[in-house]
């Protein structure tokens, strides 16, 4: 399987690079070019200022504490950007936003903007409903700067390629993490967990007087494909299009979950979908999420008392580290005017001092070195929020999840698997069988369906 691997030189802390791209914030200053367009000039570089106001959507499903963060980036940039207002609209969580987009696409209304999961932008690439970002990459004077582009990690970077020509830039990366409970495993004297048979120990003894000592999100089914990795296995062959849930090491890696729910020693949060109230109220002391879990865990935790951490994900047959998150694309079926008027959010959202707001408010890493590797930042690992750096430790094993077309379908036919096992209705073998041929069969049927005329 072609899987995407993150090769970055980590200096300081985590995540990848970019510099400052163009910016608005300070010292524009306005110039005439050929007539018909104004340019603030800033580093080097022209940012494109359109003669009328344009106004954009910008679709996204960021909420909570990463919606509040990314309203006040979007304000920023509305306030520093003449003639341009991006319009943020929160269309719900993941599944929502995608839905919608699925039926803006057959109405004619796609927004300017959207942030999207590669595996789905794959549908709309093939329909020619995404903008070509190559052009405007590489354009002279309102384009990035080569230096900058340069020094984005080819992980992230071309990770929303299709045949060489650019769809999508990285907007919200996270990784996975293991959340635990210090105190309770330090009362226990359990170190902690850094492989499966340690994970599985650790549970045992954690778990009593009402608690467990591991709990899942409900989408554990969902985000199972780091477990497969980590049993020596992936989820899907991009090189042959072929779905991989039926197969030795994905069995593995249900067998080791569901033998712990089985013996009571863990359980799948189905009541409130997330880890967060079980670890918070005790009720559990150690489980798996997205960073993007932080702000929500840190809340809390801060209010029942609970002292939380976050660690590494143990290592099975190997170790591997789930980084996640979707990118943001630009729909081609907008006027000229407005697609220059996008991409200079686009270039906005790689800024420094963006992405130290984003990295500190969000759940999500920040994109620049520039940003991670400042003093502010710095500090916030230091005195607030030292998770990040976890995961730029697990950046040698790092993957991304594949982006075949609808390859959804293999999260969720993996994730109705997992609950038909653990409700008794059928073994590991029919469940990852049944899940192998319905997954083949929808990623068909979209292919079909999304394939041009």
């Amino acid at each position: 399987m072609k899987k995407q691997m993150f090769h970055f030189s980590v200096i300081g802390i985590l995540i990848v690079s970019i510099c400052i791209l163009v910016t608005a914030c300070s010292g524009k200053e306005k110039t005439e070019t050929s007539g018909t367009e104004t340019a603030a000039l800033q580093s080097g570089k022209a940012v494109y200022v359109p003669k009328e106001k344009q106004v954009l959507e910008f679709w996204h499903a960021m909420a909570g504490e990463n919606g509040t963060t990314l309203e006040a980036l979007v304000k920023k940039f509305n306030e520093t950007h003449t003639n341009i207002e991006v319009v943020p609209v929160f269309q719900g969580h993941y599944r929502e936003l995608f839905e919608k987009l699925n039926g803006a696409a057959q109405a004619h209304t796609l927004p300017a903007l959207s942030m999207i999961y590669c595996n789905r932008l794959t549908a709309y690439v093939m329909n020619d409903l995404v903008d070509d970002l190559n052009p405007r990459i590489e354009d002279a004077t309102y384009g990035f700067d080569p230096a900058v582009w340069n020094d984005i990690p080819v992980g992230l970077r071309d990770n929303g390629m299709w045949d060489g020509i650019h769809r999508s830039l990285p907007f919200n990366k996270g990784a996975y993490f293991m959340y635990y409970n210090e105190d309770a495993l330090k009362e226990k004297n359990i170190a902690v967990p850094t492989t499966w048979d340690e994970l599985r120990e650790a549970a045992r003894q954690l778990t009593g007087n009402g608690a467990v000592g591991l709990v899942f999100n409900k989408s554990v089914g969902i985000d199972f494909s780091f477990w497969v990795e980590q049993a020596g296995g992936h989820i899907y062959d991009e090189a042959t299009e072929t779905v991989l849930i039926d197969t030795p090491e994905v069995k593995e890696a249900y067998k080791f979950i569901v033998s712990m729910i089985q013996e009571n020693i863990a359980k799948i949060e189905f009541e409130e979908g997330y880890i967060t109230g079980p670890i918070s109220r005790r009720e559990a002391f150690i489980g798996f999420a997205s960073s993007s879990n932080i702000p929500q865990i840190k809340e809390a935790c801060k209010a029942t008392g609970v002292n939380w951490k976050v660690a590494e994900l143990p290592r099975g047959k190997k170790a591997a580290a789930l980084f996640s998150g979707t990118d943001i694309t630009m729909f081609n079926t907008i006027p000229e005017e407005t697609k220059r008027a996008a991409f200079e959010f686009m270039k906005y959202w790689f800024e420094t001092d963006t992405q130290i707001v984003w990295g500190k408010g969000s759940g999500y890493l920040p994109l620049t070195n520039a940003a991670s590797q400042s003093k502010e930042f710095q500090e916030f690992l230091a005195t607030e929020d030292p998770s990040k750096q976890v995961a730029a430790n697990m950046f040698p094993y790092a993957y991304q999840d594949p982006k075949g077309l609808n390859g959804y379908a293999i999260h969720a036919n993996m994730q109705k698997a997992l609950e038909e096992i653990v409700a008794g209705k059928k073994t590991i073998a029919q469940a990852l069988k049944d899940a192998q041929m319905q997954a083949t069969k929808e990623i068909e049927e979209a292919k079909n369906n999304f394939r041009k005329q």
